[in-house]
């Protein structure tokens, strides 16, 4: 727990006439955040079939109102790909005509908007300067063209399309907290630009009939509404038509979910007050309170709190979360994110492995603390920070799947040290120089003080001089292509990272096709490939963090700092392990085809080792994988510092 958090007290009922003792345990929650815990329902919804699907039926059923807010949105996708529903925009505006009130905050900033550009256009059709999405077909281009202008110019006041960014003084003021207030004191100048230069709005929410205390629901995703996030579970390289299927550049794994209660008030509160800052519109609040929780089967009760990161507000609660989280860790630690990148995570699971180590944890007999890590090693997935990726991984003793980055930075590392010390080293032998011997008739004391003096410079001369030379040695070994990298022990941690592929991939074939309903097959646009690998890879969108089975958070929010301190995000924690536990089973299992989905964390720290072990022997012989689960490994060079 922090200094700030561990100031605040918590009070804890206790029941004096059934007990006068009670148990303390590592707080899950953020204290002092601005959404306290609430009741809610909660069901987890693992990849997009699941997702828009059940974002599908819920607005199907709006009787009073939609409230969206979104990183992406493409009017023509198809939620439910069945050949027969209507996609997302077109049962909007169906909606709409039947008095739904329905109102979408996407992330545009015009010219300044650089995802309209890429690979991942996030709003196809709002712009005609602006590309499409390469996914689409013409007729899907054509609609999203002709719903953004219908949504943007109100023709009908029931259907609303606001965009949003930041201003100028907003982007000053994240360039301010980016150089003196980032977790990370180790933030390069590009990457300081970068944040306050290319800052989006990457919350991603649903609420469904906020007025209705019976059927409100509501939606905490880590989904963009994009082509490129529907997929399946099986994570097939093949690709379908936009309404048959994934149809997206490659396979996608992500994780969004669903709630009901007084939980959905804090979503509304999320929404209410971005909506009334862009449009002026001040909504009315209902009495969330008493919303019942609609529990069953699929939709178990929980104690949920919302966080967020918003730095138009200075809320970085979801940084708390992490850092708080992974500080109660005592078994495990899974990890499922896009990225892998903010160094004050690694640093503080460090710490807390190292003090139960010191506090008398011996692995040998208590086992280790394991972290399993499932992430991106794609140029797609790794483009804007390689470096950052690699001050992660070297902080937990795993540079060693990254060696090429990390023998360039060693040997910078080393260079800058070397420089230091000669530069110190002159300033000595100055010293040295400028030391006048006493006069012969300054007597004994001074003499001596002199050669004392003499003699520390020397000493200090020599030291330096030694330190010099192997700094110079350090520099020449990790500047060789081919200077081991190896793993590094941390006292009491254990580490796996890992990716995923596609596990129907066939080597060395176009890594993705294209399948017509009639079955037949022909190439289509290629999904971004691994460096040095010949597997389709899955890219892994999810943001999802479990810790000891128990307490689980998952959203909008990446391991990186934009995520933690710039980016406005949202996401949903809870401790209930009936959840938690069976989602850690299903994506383990649904990633190792159920060889590595132990729950004792050693027997499954064995079992991903054995699975990474076959699957990189497979590749080298061009055979198929025997699972998803591969180790991380990024050979390439290139080094970028701009996340």
């Amino acid at each position: 727990m922090g200094k700030a958090a561990a100031q605040k007290p918590i009070p804890a009922p206790v029941a004096q006439n059934e007990t006068m003792q009670a148990t303390i345990t590592p707080p899950w929650f953020v204290n002092g955040s601005e959404y306290h815990v609430l009741n809610a329902s909660f069901q987890v919804l693992v990849n997009g079939e699941r997702a828009f699907r059940a974002v599908y039926q819920a607005i199907a059923a709006a009787k009073k109102s939609v409230c969206i807010i979104c990183w992406g949105f493409q009017p023509s996708m198809y939620f439910i790909r069945d050949g027969a529903s209507p996609c997302i925009g077109q049962l909007l505006m169906q909606k709409a005509t039947q008095g739904v009130k329905v109102k979408i905050l996407g992330w545009t900033m015009g010219a300044g908007n650089l995802a309209q550009l890429g690979p991942e256009n996030n709003t196809p059709g709002y712009s005609a300067f602006f590309s499409r999405s390469p996914t689409e077909t013409d007729q899907q281009h054509s609609f999203d063209v002709m719903w953004y202008a219908k949504a943007k110019s109100a023709q009908d006041p029931n259907l609303r399309f606001v965009g949003r960014g930041f201003t100028l003084d907003e982007r000053t003021e994240i360039l301010y907290r980016s150089r003196f207030q980032a977790k990370d004191s180790n933030l390069g100048w590009q990457t300081k630009a970068a944040h306050a230069g290319a800052v989006t709005h990457h919350q991603k929410m649903v609420v469904v009939d906020y007025e209705d205390p019976e059927h409100a629901v509501g939606f905490v995703m880590g989904h963009n509404m994009l082509d490129e996030y529907w997929d399946t579970d099986q994570h097939s390289y093949k690709r379908y038509g936009p309404n048959r299927g994934r149809n997206g550049h490659g396979p996608r794994q992500d994780i969004s979910s669903r709630v009901t209660g007084p939980i959905v008030g804090d979503l509304f509160a999320n929404f209410w007050q971005a909506w009334k800052k862009e449009t002026g519109e001040a909504l009315p609040k209902p009495d969330f309170s008493r919303y019942p929780v609609h529990a069953d089967s699929q939709n178990l009760p929980i104690q949920g709190q919302l966080l967020r990161t918003q730095a138009q507000y200075n809320v970085k609660n979801i940084q708390d979360l992490y850092l708080q989280a992974v500080n109660n860790a005592s078994t495990m630690i899974y990890i499922e994110n896009q990225y892998f990148r903010w160094p004050p995570l690694a640093a503080k699971i460090q710490e807390a492995a190292k003090k139960q180590t010191q506090g008398g944890r011996d692995p040998g007999k208590h086992d280790s603390l394991y972290l399993f890590v499932v992430t991106n090693s794609s140029d797609e997935g790794m483009g804007d920070g390689t470096v950052k990726t690699y001050e992660m991984l070297n902080s937990l003793g795993r540079a060693d799947t990254i060696p090429a980055v990390a023998r360039l930075e060693r040997a910078d590392d080393a260079q800058t040290r070397l420089n230091r010390n000669e530069v110190e080293s002159r300033l000595s032998q100055l010293e040295q120089n400028q030391l006048l011997p006493p006069s012969r008739y300054g007597g004994a004391a001074k003499i001596a003080a002199y050669q004392d003096k003499l003699k520390a410079l020397q000493q200090k001369q020599a030291a330096l001089k030694a330190q010099n030379e192997s700094l110079r040695r350090q520099v020449e070994a990790a500047r060789k292509p081919n200077a081991p990298v190896l793993p590094e022990e941390r006292p009491g941690l254990k580490v796996h990272v890992c990716t995923l592929v596609a596990p129907d991939s066939l080597p060395r074939v176009a890594a993705s096709v294209q399948v017509t309903p009639s079955g037949q097959t022909y190439p289509a646009a290629k999904v971004t490939k691994t460096p040095g690998r010949e597997w389709t890879p899955v890219y892994v969108h999810a943001k999802l963090m479990i810790v000891n089975d128990t307490f689980m958070t998952l959203g909008s929010a990446n391991i990186n700092t934009r995520s933690m301190q710039v980016d406005s995000e949202l996401n949903i924690a809870h401790h209930r392990p009936e959840i938690t536990l069976p989602l850690r089973r299903q994506l383990w299992g649904l990633h190792t085809a159920g060889r590595g989905a132990q729950d004792k964390p050693l027997e499954a720290f064995k079992a991903w080792a054995d699975i990474m072990k076959q699957n990189k022997q497979a590749e080298a012989v061009g055979q198929k994988p025997i699972a998803s689960l591969v180790e991380f490994s990024r050979p390439s060079a290139m080094r970028t510092n701009k996340d």
